[in-house]
């Protein structure tokens, strides 16, 4: 079972439904755990009503754990993508073999994204070196990549790839129509999109990003 953690307080919903269609199209078991504060998944997909258990959508499951209970996945997956915006449930979760920050430029981004990293990093040695991956979601000129990046240094990651993504009316399109249909699709997203789900994939598959644009166009026509 390989783990991976996207910490972030932007809605990543719609980021991992993305990412776990791609890894169930090669045949994988894949499960999104819902660690959120506010349980962001129980609306954002047809679910049937059985809370603390895990649902099937569209080839991979999403789980929710009930409240209180540890959002540890103990069912034999290929891969488990933990979804959190809570630094209270970040020590609960297992050691991952990816970590992915998802933040935007604003500032009370920037600092909730600083909360949550001081948290992970609470009983962890300084010395010790986290890989991290970084999913922007925006750009912006001010005050600039540069100077929100110096606000991470403090912290002992080593940083690997990075995307970048602005929120497009097509994606948006897209998510909603989702939101009310059994079957993910994937047609009409943006260009900015596909590229950040298809490097989270290659990085999760290790593939070149050849192979993973072939499984896109392989989803792409799913139904």
């Amino acid at each position: 079972m390989k783990r991976a953690i996207f910490i972030g307080d932007r809605d990543k919903t719609d980021l991992l439904f993305y990412t776990a269609k791609l890894l169930a199209e090669c045949g994988l078991r894949v499960l999104i755990v819902d660690a959120t504060a506010l349980q962001s998944y129980e609306f954002s997909y047809p679910a049937l009503d059985v809370p603390g258990h895990p649902q099937e959508y569209d080839g991979f499951e999403v789980w929710i754990p009930a409240r209180g209970e540890r959002a540890v996945a103990h069912a034999d997956y290929d891969f488990v993508l933990y979804d959190t915006d809570d630094p209270f449930r970040l020590a609960e979760l297992p050691e991952a073999d990816h970590r992915f920050l998802v933040l935007g430029c604003e500032q009370t981004s920037v600092r909730r994204s600083i909360r949550l990293l001081e948290r992970f990093f609470a009983e962890r040695p300084l010395s010790e070196l986290s890989a991290f991956h970084k999913i922007w979601i925006e750009g912006a000129r001010e005050p600039g990549e540069t100077y929100i990046n110096e606000q991470f240094e403090p912290f002992p990651i080593d940083w690997k790839t990075s995307w970048v993504y602005y929120p497009d009316e097509r994606d948006l399109a897209v998510k909603i129509g989702n939101q009310y249909a059994s079957s993910l699709k994937l047609k009409g997203l943006s260009a900015e999109m596909k590229k950040a789900v298809q490097g989270i994939s290659s990085v999760l598959l290790e593939n070149d990003e050849r192979e993973t644009r072939r499984l896109w166009k392989k989803a792409e026509r799913s139904k």
